[in-house]
């Protein structure tokens, strides 16, 4: 195997499995905590403030809900190599 390959099949892997996974995961446990402030009567803190703005809140549970979808976006992508001449 040349060196190449080899760099392109780890990227690839690395890339759209681990990284696209840890993207999945993570944002999923996020969302999943801040769900709570979403709720009547939830707040955030917001140093070390307690805040029951809504568009904090919303945002506390959408920008997460956002890296669970490019998670998915990356882990469904076609595999990156360069054009052989």
């Amino acid at each position: 195997m040349k060196y190449s390959e080899i760099h392109w099949k780890s990227f690839n892997f690395l890339t759209r499995r681990v990284m696209a996974l840890s993207f999945i995961v993570g944002g999923a446990i996020s969302t999943m905590y801040g769900i709570p402030s979403i709720l009547p009567g939830g707040t955030i803190l917001v140093e070390g403030v307690p805040s029951d703005d809504l568009v904090l809140r919303w945002t506390v549970v959408l920008l997460p809900s956002l890296v669970v979808v490019l998670g998915i976006a990356l882990y469904r992508v076609a595999p990156s190599e360069p054009k052989k001449k």
